[in-house]
């Protein structure tokens, strides 16, 4: 004698779609956290691959450290220049003499300037340009 269940696979499937959708009704039903309000930005984002990090004080001359910090011509030097809303000409000012640092040091350079909640000033390197012909092993 062969005895069988009194319910199928059938009754058990829709006994779990119910169940799900009893679930979503109450988690659609609840009123959602309100966001957290977002976090000022940052010149450099804080997962940043740079090679070398550097936050100057204003004025202080960064030309031994970039002569330090990139010692091959596929490296550039980035300066990130955050201003506040109302000291914009005085960062780029600033930005402007990092980028005379980064010249007299031979170091290739671009600047960045953007606002922010505060100013801050950081130098970063890192590989961004490709090696010259010839240097490749394999292309």
């Amino acid at each position: 004698m062969i005895l069988r269940a009194a319910s199928g696979w059938q009754t058990i499937t829709a006994d779990l779609a119910l169940i799900l959708f009893l679930i979503t009704a109450q988690a659609a039903n609840e009123t959602p956290e309100k966001p957290a309000p977002p976090e000022p930005r940052q010149s450099v984002p804080q997962g940043s691959s740079a090679l070398a990090l550097h936050r100057p004080k204003s004025g202080e001359s960064t030309r031994e450290w970039l002569l330090a910090a990139a010692s091959d011509d596929r490296q550039v030097a980035t300066i990130s220049v955050g201003y506040a809303p109302t000291r914009r000409a005085e960062a780029l000012a600033e930005g402007e003499r990092l980028l005379e640092d980064a010249e007299d040091a031979g170091v290739a350079a671009r600047l960045i300037a953007m606002p922010n909640v505060r100013d801050e000033i950081v130098i970063s390197v890192d590989y961004l340009r490709t090696p010259m012909n010839g240097t490749d092993f394999a292309e």
